[in-house]
């Protein structure tokens, strides 16, 4: 660059380089000194094309990368770069046209629709996902799109419609691996515990080294009173996976639900050793700390939780297994109103 300020192919590496390490404004300025050098390099506009997409610019990087196809026609990244900006807006006809001419020829609308909602989830835009794969399903009955449809369903928190999607895919192909579970944990969400039950067992069966699925359905047994069964699938999740605080709070109410509040306050401080500040971990184990008589121990946690939410502090002194609490000096005060 000293030597040969107007080389546009080293204005344009310095601006990946810029690029790589955040510097987004400084990389489009290195960009665009290359192409003022010269103008028929493909590379600077695919890196504009690229920054512009990133930052959400896709008017700027659309025309970024069809400068750069003046500048090298069969650029396979300029085209899926037009695909992609195509899918962001609903065009499949013309992101598939693209696909194809990036040489992605097996590609159809069908697959490009699944493509743009997966792209959606990925944005946390599961009511997009729902659309595009609404779209799809237009092309044909496919049970990957149905499974995805519940995914994006259950993200958006629609449990029924992802029960009903999940419910489809499972009768077009009953041995899809991660069915049952999915469709178990939408039918939870639906209240609907003894269909979960079915559908979690099988998942556990389909899939014995799956700590979730264990978890889960521990759960729906323990909703069904189905008290040893649902310890059993408990302490199955956590030998497979001793690090899911999930598992680890769902034993420790199992304990204080049998009248064992120290197993309990064990089970939720190993939770709270996976997940410091997750409240509800705290205020559970803060009540069976006090049904203890360890006071002391009870109120800290209690002064935590309200650190992490604050407006928790009113509330605390209606819970009436805190009875016993509200005469200690340190017990959470809620703060005074402004008149």
């Amino acid at each position: 660059m000293e030597r040969d300020p107007d080389l546009a192919p080293a204005w344009n590496n310095l601006g990946v380089v810029y690029d790589a390490n955040g510097a987004g404004e400084l990389a489009l300025h290195c960009f665009r000194q290359a192409i003022r050098r010269n103008s028929d390099l493909a590379e600077p506009w695919l890196n504009i094309g690229r920054c512009f997409e990133e930052q959400g610019r896709t008017s700027g990087a659309t025309r970024a990368f069809r400068c750069a196809l003046r500048a090298a026609r069969d650029s396979r990244e300029a085209w899926e770069g037009l695909a992609r900006l195509a899918e962001l807006d609903g065009k499949m006809e013309q992101a598939v046209l693209y696909w194809r001419r990036a040489g992605r020829t097996t590609i159809d609308r069908r697959t490009a629709w699944i493509g743009a909602a997966e792209r959606l989830l990925d944005r946390d835009d599961p009511e997009g996902a729902v659309n595009c794969l609404r779209h799809a399903l237009l092309d044909g009955e496919d049970p990957a799109a149905w499974s995805l449809l519940g995914f994006a369903h259950h993200r958006a928190g629609d449990f029924q419609a992802a029960a009903r999607a999940y419910k489809r895919a499972f009768s077009l192909e009953p041995h899809r691996p991660g069915l049952h579970y999915n469709l178990g944990c939408s039918l939870i969400a639906c209240g609907r515990i003894r269909e979960a039950e079915f559908h979690l067992g099988r998942a556990v069966e389909q899939e014995p080294g799956d700590a979730a699925a264990w978890n889960n359905l521990g759960h729906v047994r323990s909703e069904l009173g189905q008290g040893r069964e649902a310890r059993d699938c408990f302490e199955k999740a956590l030998t497979l996976d001793p690090t899911s605080h999930g598992a680890w709070n769902n034993l420790a109410a199992w304990h204080e639900s049998n009248g064992e509040p120290s197993a309990a306050v064990r089970a939720w401080s190993r939770a709270l050793e996976l997940a410091p500040r997750h409240s509800a971990y705290l205020l559970n184990r803060a009540i069976a700390l006090a049904g203890l008589g360890r006071e002391n121990e009870a109120v800290r946690d209690l002064n935590h939780l309200c650190e992490i939410e604050p407006e928790m502090g009113p509330m605390l002194s209606e819970l009436s297994p805190l009875a016993a609490l509200r005469g200690d000096p340190a017990f959470p005060r809620a703060a005074p109103r402004d008149c």
